[in-house]
């Protein structure tokens, strides 16, 4: 075998191996920890795999055809990335009276009350959800609102409008953190369940999933209105409806937009979540970039009857 011929079949087997690791992760997902690796592949690697075959096959001197394929193939990469992620037409929230919520995962790089004033200013909400902020000096935030300035609980904290009935660290093991937020509305009081799951990739994300769920059977004695956080779970997360079995996400139907929310400056995975309980009414979201963060911010629009 020549050079020439033998690193075209290098080429072609390495682009095949990236469309094959690709696929692995799309039919088996997170169902095992070898998998959860390859579920995090994004299409977006189809693109370098198309383009090694089609370099391969040229050098082997392959029918036009099969060239021609791998270079039309190219571009299913990022149309598969765009079809899973962008919803240019998906429903806007009604005009009928809404509840906003803005939940943010920022991690430890937002240090400064100058973001959320920025946050504010651009989504109007009613509270405000931030994950890992690390602002010391709340400044003229501190009084925004009807509550007595920004509450924080475990890693979370919370800006509200809307009266707290209660906010309160309910689990915090694992590296899984659960905080109840109830909001206190005009008529009843409207229960949100905040999650935080660990990042860490070499975990088993069927193992948090267990733990998760046991720690809600335990701590989480009533059926919430609301469940949303980082859940560090891909949209394809086979792992995440075992948490909250039969709940349904907002973002495949109510989202609007472009659905990533990390990393912040490209966000090709959506891994903060929204979900409602069986029979409940799915609220409309928005992915928002709001400023240096870890994560894009989800807009939250719930329909009040």
């Amino acid at each position: 075998m020549n050079l020439r011929r033998l690193c075209g079949t290098i080429l072609l087997a390495g682009g095949l191996l990236l469309g094959a690791c690709w696929i692995t992760g799309v039919v088996l997902a997170d169902r095992f920890v070898w998998s959860q690796w390859l579920s995090w592949a994004s299409a977006w690697t189809l693109l370098p795999g198309f383009a090694l075959a089609t370099v391969g096959l040229l050098a082997l001197a392959r029918p036009r055809r099969e060239v021609a394929a791998c270079v039309a193939g190219i571009a299913l990469g990022p149309l598969l990335v765009i079809w899973g992620l962008w919803r240019p037409l998906g429903p806007a929230a009604p005009d009928t009276d809404t509840l906003c919520i803005v939940q943010w995962t920022t991690g430890p790089s937002v240090k400064s009350e100058a973001a959320f004033a920025q946050l504010i200013e651009r989504t109007n909400p009613d509270v405000v959800v931030a994950l890992g902020a690390l602002v010391r000096n709340w400044g003229a935030l501190r009084n925004w609102g009807a509550v007595p300035g920004p509450m924080r609980r475990a890693e979370f904290t919370v800006l509200s409008k809307v009266p707290l009935a209660r906010c309160r660290s309910l689990a915090r093991a694992h590296d899984i953190q659960l905080v109840a937020l109830d909001l206190q509305l005009t008529d009843r009081i409207y229960r949100v369940l905040l999650v935080d799951l660990p990042s860490d990739p070499a975990r088993s994300r069927w193992h948090i999933a267990e733990q998760a769920a046991s720690l809600i059977d335990r701590v989480v004695m009533y059926t919430p209105d609301l469940v949303l956080g980082d859940f560090n779970m891909t949209r394809s997360s086979r792992a995440i409806h075992a948490i909250l079995p039969d709940w349904r996400f907002a973002w495949p139907t109510r989202g609007r937009g472009w659905g990533g929310t990390w990393p912040r400056w490209l966000p090709l995975w959506r891994i903060d979540h929204v979900a409602v309980p069986p029979g409940a009414e799915l609220p409309f979201v928005t992915t928002v970039d709001t400023g240096p963060a870890r994560h894009r911010a989800q807009l939250i629009e719930i329909p009040l009857d």
